[in-house]
């Protein structure tokens, strides 16, 4: 991974920004903040931000690394400025969430919405990347990690068509806030458990000692893929909801426990896969399984509940994805740090349990959101660690 080595250290420097983001966003709820810092737009800052340069780059550049052989400098170098590109577009539009969240920002006489067009500048660059990596998928055949990578690509594009889908719906003049909110939650949902959960599992795959399946490798993507088309109306209000979008939210919520279940047992066969972090990404792994058995089955549970969005969206992407990263790049080095990463991650999973609405209040420490505010900056100080780590092994 040597290439793309600034690629992961700018964003890991993004996790630690978002990290401490995310932890004034739990600070502006028990205290004052400045005028001009308006809450919702701390949340926009830390979640894109997230979304951008966190949860993109390093899969792409571990994708990159695995179809590019180093000797290929002319290939490294197209990859390397397409996700230079992206992480500064991610960090330029940082300053503008935070400040003006999705408002126009007045530029001489036009009035802008400068976030939401560096928004759609970053997916252009997803664009850019896929090109590059198929015209460059000469090597590795058809293994696991490679048709995961594939298929984790084509959930990409198909979730930027939501976020295009809204900003097209705004000039429609048609009033329906359910088709808005309908196409901002299919793109989440195919971006978080499509794209998010099968790069993920490619860079598993591509980690574990053994390529030996039990079952045919579609098995291993395609009920993720499909499912991940269908589950958005759990994110919906459920007044909203028919019976026929619950059913198809149901059906794809199975596909994707089925695959699930199918990766996980796989796994604990691994020898690799042993050790306090990787029992903990496993385990991780299994409370997201055990949480969508839960939305099918008749519980009362919906998953579009912000408590339990909340929790469920840091299971995936600050729990399972930010250990499997750190445990992936990292794996010969700072040990000590990545346990400490993995334990403080488990501690704001737990604290956001606790908000979620579902905890029993009896088993929840007194001053509970100040316990919350002060788990969300616990990730960052190991991340910070490990980032000087990268800086001075240069």
């Amino acid at each position: 991974m040597s290439p793309y080595k600034h690629i992961w250290q700018l964003s890991l420097l993004s996790f630690i920004i978002a990290g401490i983001t995310g932890f004034f966003y739990r600070y502006g709820m028990l205290y004052p903040m400045p005028e001009w810092l308006h809450f919702a737009n701390l949340r926009h800052a830390h979640s894109h931000l997230m979304f951008f340069n966190w949860v993109c780059p390093p899969i792409m550049a571990w994708m990159a690394a695995g179809v590019v052989d180093s000797s290929n400098l002319s290939a490294i170098r197209k990859f390397k400025v397409c996700l230079y590109t992206m992480l500064f577009l991610g960090f330029a539009s940082y300053p503008f969430f935070l400040i003006y969240g999705y408002q126009s920002v007045p530029i001489g006489l036009a009035s802008i919405p400068l976030a939401a067009v560096i928004s759609g500048l970053v997916m252009l660059t997803w664009y850019w990347f896929i090109y590059l990596y198929f015209r460059e998928r000469t090597t590795g055949g058809k293994s696991t990690s490679n048709l995961l990578f594939d298929a984790s690509l084509l959930a990409l594009l198909i979730s930027s068509l939501g976020a295009w889908g809204v900003s097209v719906f705004q000039f429609t003049g048609i009033d329906s806030p359910l088709i808005a909110s309908a196409m901002t939650h299919f793109f989440l949902a195919v971006f978080t458990e499509g794209w998010a959960v099968l790069g993920l599992l490619g860079i598993i795959w591509s980690i574990v000692d053994t390529e030996t399946l039990l079952v045919k490798s579609g098995w291993l993507w395609m009920p993720i893929l499909f499912g991940s088309l269908m589950i958005f109306p759990f994110s919906l209000i459920q007044s909203l909801v028919s019976p026929m979008m619950l059913y198809t939210a149901k059906a794809g919520t199975l596909l994707i426990v089925v695959s699930l279940i199918i990766h996980l047992f796989h796994f604990l066969r691994s020898a690799v896969l042993s050790g306090f972090i990787w029992k903990t990404v496993l385990f991780l792994i299994s409370v997201k399984i055990i949480f969508q058995v839960a939305a099918i089955l008749p519980t009362g549970i919906w998953p579009g509940e912000h408590g339990l969005s909340v929790l469920y969206l840091h299971l995936i992407l600050l729990g399972i994805m930010s250990i499997v990263f750190m445990e992936a790049y990292f794996h010969d080095s700072g040990r000590y740090a990545r346990i400490i990463f993995t334990i403080s991650i488990l501690f704001v999973i737990a604290t956001l349990a606790m908000i979620s609405g579902y905890w029993p209040p009896s088993l929840a420490p007194g001053n509970l959101y100040i316990w919350v505010m002060a788990a969300s900056i616990l990730p960052v100080l190991p991340a910070l660690h490990l980032f000087f780590l990268t800086v001075f092994s240069d």
